[in-house]
């Protein structure tokens, strides 16, 4: 099994560095042993490869979060419909998904996942896949503390409760792999922090958006740490855990996804 130089991190020491395979880093992360596991997996000539492969065959972009720009519709716009907007939304989001998916099946970003996971994408009901993947531009940003907001990531977290497929509150693990950095290398932050609902991440987004200072005064009760991957790593993290991008002073580019295990590891975002 292929194993990738690897550094490793969590809120109780300082980095550690080994040599790993991508399911051994993924184990550890999902386990909860480590908070985020870096994997140098590819070179910058590479992964630029791996941008331009999947940029062909997704969608066009939509923005969803200031200052981001992602292809294809994501998990984020779904978990944040309400009752209302549910039906409608998620119909687009997974004739989107079926779509996209059967090409980004092709692309080398999948593959890596497939045959170092045996990764399968994540069906919610017969006929209803969701997204493999998003590749997520960040501008240059004049924002004061980060281009993506501190927040938090669950598979069982919607505003549509009634409706969401997902009952289940599993483990969740995400991974991204960084294409382009921006110039001012602006870090990946994370806080020793678990929203134990979405109505308590809707609660801290409420007080982030109202007031930036009082949301980073209530952050800074909990540990946090500050990562900088590398062109090529890919970073390993437990996204239950509230994090953010720092502001970019130039465009940074990274393509993600999520995963969970139910019979066997599951990718989506």
């Amino acid at each position: 099994m292929k194993e990738f130089k690897a550094r490793i991190y969590d809120f109780d020491g300082t980095a550690k560095t080994d040599s790993l395979s991508l399911e051994h880093a993924f184990n550890l992360v999902h386990g909860g042993e480590y908070d985020v596991i870096l994997l140098q997996v590819e070179s910058q000539q590479g992964v630029e490869l791996w941008w331009g492969k999947h940029a062909d065959l997704a969608m066009n972009g939509h923005r969803y979060h200031t200052g981001i720009m992602t292809s294809g519709m994501t998990l984020g716009k779904l978990q944040r419909a309400t009752n209302e907007q549910y039906q409608a939304t998620s119909e687009l989001y997974f004739n989107s998904a079926n779509v996209v998916n059967a090409a980004l099946k092709q692309t080398p970003y999948f593959e890596f996942f497939e045959q170092g996971l045996s990764a399968k994408t994540l069906e919610v009901e017969p006929g209803r896949e969701m997204l493999i993947a998003s590749q997520r531009e960040y501008p240059p940003s004049t924002e004061k503390n980060f281009s993506f907001a501190p927040h938090a990531d669950s598979i069982s977290y919607a505003r549509a409760n009634d409706s969401w497929p997902i009952k289940t509150s599993y483990p969740q693990t995400a991974a991204f792999i960084t294409v382009q950095n921006a110039a001012n290398e602006a870090g990946f932050v994370m806080w020793d922090y678990l929203p134990s609902s979405r109505s308590e991440l809707d609660e801290f987004i409420a007080l982030y958006g109202k007031d930036e200072a009082q949301g980073m005064e209530f952050l800074a009760q909990f540990e946090s740490m500050e990562i900088n991957p590398e062109v090529g790593e890919l970073c390993i993290f437990n996204c239950r855990k509230m994090h953010g991008i720092q502001t970019c002073d130039t465009l940074r580019k990274t393509i993600g996804s999520f995963f969970i295990k139910q019979d066997g590891w599951r990718i989506f975002d």
